[in-house]
């Protein structure tokens, strides 16, 4: 069976909302998403090989950051290369590879790790001397000897991939001053990603002077009673009711009702921040009830929309832990401390302290 053409491959990618983001280069055609929010996400970025037929798909990851995949021979036919278009996480199954899939025994602990969790230090010593990042870190706080519970950036560093777009390096060493919120392994990379990161770059200390307290739990909780007496069935009133009465109360499979409730609804009948606090507000109840799997799933959905969204991290990382995989837990919240609201002072060190409370 013939290969499908680059007018037929353009045609296809177009058909299912994908645009070309620049012009061919070496028999690769290259396209973005053109419906992703330019405010709170990553596009996902999808690169035809057609000579090769090979494919490489980059999509932001709760854990990994923005990472790219690829693989050779991914399509035989315009029907299978639709496949990868209608859904690009088809690109997790066999056969692809990650720039992070190399894994090494830890020096410390023998647990086989990605290459992702060593600092690139560490991973230079080479097997049998590498320790993985979660190991350092609680070595660090061990030789502390009690002077000093802080959490240096650098064994942070270790656990975000480069944010250019093909790159994928792991410990970024530079960060863009003015939001704070992309990292890069070198200027080089920072450059190249410029043109498209400048679209939703955000000074920091504009951010800064936009953030407010929080709303009062105790008026948020009248206006949930009120609606919910009123019978309103609105999508804000039933995330309010879910979150301010149910959870409030603990009531935790009540509160699950209301987000499947809401799950049912149009997707254009919630904002994005609103669909982020209905995943985020299921894995806290799954956390409670002590259903960690879910707990993460959820959890990581919420992140998929937004990697900066408040205490999205937090159940993941505490359901990661109570499963027992404290290496998981431990990056999660790294992410949350280099990711999270980095406009918001004290949202960082609750997340410091959460992340000293999960490493000891």
């Amino acid at each position: 069976m013939s290969s499908p053409t680059p007018a037929v491959i353009k045609s296809i990618a177009l058909e299912y909302g994908y645009e070309e983001r620049r012009d061919e280069v070496s028999n690769t055609l290259f396209f973005k998403d053109a419906s992703y929010d330019h405010d709170n996400e990553h596009p996902t970025l999808i690169n035809v090989f057609y000579t090769t037929r090979g494919v490489m798909t980059k999509i932001s990851h709760p854990s990994s950051g923005y990472n790219q995949l690829w693989r050779s021979d991914a399509y035989d036919s315009g029907a299978s290369l639709e496949e990868i278009f209608a859904n690009p996480r088809i690109h997790t199954g066999k056969g692809y590879r990650t720039t992070d899939d190399s894994v090494r025994g830890c020096a410390k602990c023998g647990l086989q790790t990605k290459r992702a969790d060593f600092s690139k230090n560490q991973w230079r010593k080479g097997p049998g001397h590498a320790k993985c990042t979660g190991c350092v870190q609680c070595q660090e706080v061990g030789e502390a000897g009690g002077r000093s519970n802080e959490i240096s950036r650098e064994s942070m560093i270790g656990s975000i991939t480069c944010d250019a777009e093909g790159c994928g390096n792991s410990s970024p060493v530079v960060q863009c001053t003015r939001c704070l919120m992309v990292y890069y392994c070198s200027e080089t990379c920072q450059r190249r990603h410029q043109g498209s990161h400048s679209q939703e770059c955000i000074d920091i200390n504009w951010m800064r002077e936009q953030t407010h307290e929080e709303p009062n739990g105790d008026s948020m909780r009248g206006m949930a009673m009120a609606g919910q007496l009123c019978g309103k069935r609105t999508f804000d009133a039933l995330l309010a009711q879910a979150e301010y009465i149910y959870r409030a109360d603990g009531q935790w499979e009540r509160a699950i009702e209301l987000y499947k409730d809401l799950l049912m609804r149009d997707q254009e009948s919630g904002t994005p921040p609103q669909w982020r606090q209905v995943w985020m507000g299921f894995s806290r109840c799954f956390y409670e009830m002590g259903v960690y799997d879910k707990a993460i799933d959820s959890g990581t959905a919420a992140l998929e929309m937004n990697r900066h969204f408040p205490q999205a991290h937090k159940y993941v990382a505490l359901a990661q832990k109570a499963s027992g995989n404290h290496t998981l837990a431990t990056n999660t919240m790294k992410n949350a401390v280099l990711y999270e609201t980095p406009w918001d002072d004290k949202n960082i060190e609750k997340n410091r302290d959460l992340l000293r409370e999960i490493t000891m």
